[in-house]
């Protein structure tokens, strides 16, 4: 069971600082949206909450169409410490984190150690502001990085960390990534403005007693691999499968990957709610999580009842005003919840 203390803390997080909670306890990637004005400062609360809640070092990236894969590379990279801590502080313009890796001006091969070894090493958390405008170059790099753990810059190979974090943040919460990267994201998450910045507005409690240790989220995750999965609920995820890729209104996306990232999200919400095993409510708020960036839905040419004879126009009718949250909880509505 979670210690009292340790339970105190996850009850006092905000949206955005579990959300990179539940991304660590699993370690899964997460994407993150919200309204297009706000993108930037969403990006900043990421990188304070990451540094001050979690003490992890975040490498921050803005990219644009005009991004290269060297840049992208370059920008992974921060300076090798050995501890967070002792790494000198950041005192720059909230909105301006550029500051927080290596110029976009300097070249791969002319970095500040030359053509010696490149002692530098991948951030703990890397966060990739508007990562959708990004071409397709980039974000296949990106996707390599996920799958192999590592990046060839032109002077030397970087290793990801163990508990590597790669987190998007979309330009506006309809955009999309390519898809084979798209699908190695576990979880996306929508933050809404009224729920503010609490730590860019000096809200948030930066007491020692709200920070958690590498220690803590190492027994997060410990607690998660040893969550019970019964037979029930097993079945359960499997027919919410099922039943979402039989969905009248799902034309795509529910892939293999998403599975998996649906039974690791699941198991890894139930430590957090003070649980050994999972239920079923934290199966139907995994799936809330999982599946918003990957669904691909029907619309009135590519409804499958049309090989049937389905009027066009009654189909239109149908599917008008369905959204991707509504097909969701249709899907949950319609599979038996066990006991």
């Amino acid at each position: 069971m979670m210690e009292p203390s340790l339970q105190t803390k996850v009850q006092q997080l905000g949206d955005l600082d579990l959300a990179i909670l539940v991304s660590l306890t699993a370690g899964q990637h997460c994407m993150f949206s919200s309204d297009p004005p706000w993108t930037r400062d969403l990006r900043n609360e990421l990188r304070l909450s990451c540094t001050d809640v979690f003490g992890l070092q975040a490498a921050v990236i803005d990219c644009s169409p005009n991004t290269t894969v060297d840049d992208f590379s370059e920008m992974l990279l921060v300076d090798d410490v050995e501890n967070f801590e002792d790494a000198p502080e950041w005192r720059g313009d909230p909105i301006d984190l550029r500051g927080l890796s290596p110029s976009r001006g300097h070249s791969p091969g002319h970095g500040k150690l030359g053509n010696t070894l490149d002692d530098r090493r991948i951030a703990n958390v890397v966060i990739a502001h508007q990562f959708d405008r990004a071409n397709s170059s980039v974000q296949t790099q990106a996707l390599e990085l996920l799958r192999t753990k590592r990046i060839f810059t032109r002077t030397s190979m970087h290793v990801a960390p163990k508990s590597f974090i790669f987190m998007v943040v979309l330009s506006k919460p309809e955009a999309r990534l390519g898809h084979h990267l798209n699908d190695m994201f576990a979880m996306s998450h929508f933050h809404m403005t009224e729920d503010g910045f609490p730590h860019l507005e000096g809200l948030a409690d930066s007491s020692v007693n709200s920070v958690f240790s590498a220690e803590e989220v190492k027994q997060l995750r410990t607690m998660a691999e040893q969550v019970r999965l019964t037979g029930e609920i097993a079945e359960y995820l499997h027919n919410i499968v099922v039943f979402a890729r039989l969905n009248r209104y799902i034309k795509g996306g529910i892939t293999a990957a998403a599975t998996r990232h649906l039974r690791a999200l699941a198991m890894a919400l139930a430590p957090l709610h003070g649980l050994s095993y999972v239920t079923p409510s934290l199966v139907a708020l995994a799936c809330r999580k999982v599946y918003p960036h990957r669904l691909i839905l029907a619309t009135a040419e590519t409804e499958r009842s049309l090989q049937w004879g389905s009027d066009p126009q009654a189909l239109k009718n149908i599917l008008q005003g369905m959204s991707i949250e509504d097909v969701i909880e249709d899907v949950l509505s319609s599979v038996e919840t066990p006991l």
